[in-house]
């Protein structure tokens, strides 16, 4: 497994460059460069700066070479640990993605968050808001499915299957709109702006938790609610394949308890095709988060990301891809080596 493990980290390599070069020369078709274009008024900045001057900056960024030696240099600036320097920002992207984790994450008034750094940032924002996400489909889609194939043909079978059917046919970010309409703005019920409360630096430890959570209920919803038709329906199939099998009706004629049955001999069997769904479901939460994040000011990476493509800041797009191809690759790795747990006929020496 040791072997198998490094065997498949390496071949990451090749395929992360790959994808990247891939990505660097979409991104270079796109018209205009970070300097072409004033972003507040939508003019053509290039022809009301001084020739020499845009000449300069391009110089300087390295603009004015062609692609595959930006691309070059890209990788270059990657092998010595860097991910460059961000165009708007004006500072190194590792320290964009932290935020204020660097020095102290402070409000405006530069109280201070203490503890709070890494969550606060773009980056720990993003890993929050997913791993929120992905717990909400585990935990409540799974048990659905469960219940739906322990109770196939009857009554929650028939209605979670229309309601969960129903919310997969929606798209996302229609149900936040939707939601921000109803629980934020008519209700009131959850906040559906930002990160946090204007007054989270002068709340308790357990104030901050709270706040930071309910901020976080609606695009996590909208960003698990999806998967949830997928990931129950999935769970209901795999649970009926196995609650068929010769082993299961030996151990009901047993007199085993169906409790014990379905714990013992479906579960463990039916985890390993739920194993690669769960590989795919992780990249596709980090990718909606593009389109979540946004709707409700969520300031992680989905909504950096988008703005970079607006500014035409390369090295956060870079980065950003790199670290969305890095998760999807080792999510797939984890699927592999989790077969190993879930089923020893596929534990590969």
């Amino acid at each position: 497994m040791l072997n198998y493990s490094i065997r498949r980290l390496l071949m990451m390599i090749p395929t992360l460059f790959l994808i990247t070069a891939v990505i660097f020369s979409v991104v270079k078709l796109a018209p205009g460069n970070p300097f072409s274009f004033n972003r507040s008024t939508g003019e053509a900045a290039a022809k009301r700066m001084n020739p020499a001057d845009y000449e300069a900056l391009l110089t300087r960024y390295g603009l004015d070479k062609p692609w595959y030696v930006q691309y070059g240099r890209w990788v270059g600036n990657l092998l010595h640990g860097s991910f460059g320097d961000s165009f708007t920002e004006r500072r190194p992207v590792s320290e964009v993605f932290l935020g204020d984790t660097v020095t102290e994450a402070k409000d405006g008034e530069g109280k201070s968050y203490s503890g709070w750094g890494f969550i606060t940032s773009p980056l720990g924002a993003t890993l929050f808001l997913n791993i929120l996400a992905l717990f909400l489909v585990a935990a409540i889609a799974v048990p659905i499915g469960i219940r739906s194939a322990v109770g196939s043909g009857g009554w929650f079978d028939r209605i979670s299957g229309w309601i969960l059917y129903a919310l997969y046919a929606l798209p996302n970010f229609w149900i936040a709109v939707l939601l921000i309409m109803l629980l934020g703005v008519t209700w009131r019920f959850l906040p559906f702006i930002g990160m946090h409360s204007d007054d989270f630096a002068s709340l308790s430890f357990f104030g901050k938790s709270i706040d930071v959570l309910k901020h976080s209920i609606l695009p996590a919803v909208c960003l698990a609610y999806g998967g949830l038709a997928f990931v129950a329906r999935f769970t209901r199939g795999t649970m009926l394949d196995v609650l068929g099998r010769d082993y299961v009706r030996t151990a009901r004629a047993k007199g085993l308890p169906e409790k014990v049955v379905v714990r013992r001999h479906v579960l463990r069997n039916a985890m390993v095709p739920l194993l690669t769904l769960a590989g795919l479901l992780v990249p596709t939460l980090v990718s909606g988060s593009v389109i979540i994040e946004p709707i409700f000011s969520w300031p992680g990476l989905g909504q950096m990301y988008v703005k970079a493509i607006y500014t035409r800041d390369y090295p956060i797009i870079m980065a950003e891809s790199l670290l969305g191809a890095v998760v999807v690759l080792l999510s797939m790795l984890a699927v592999d080596l989790a077969y190993g747990w879930a089923d020893p006929r596929s534990r590969v020496e």
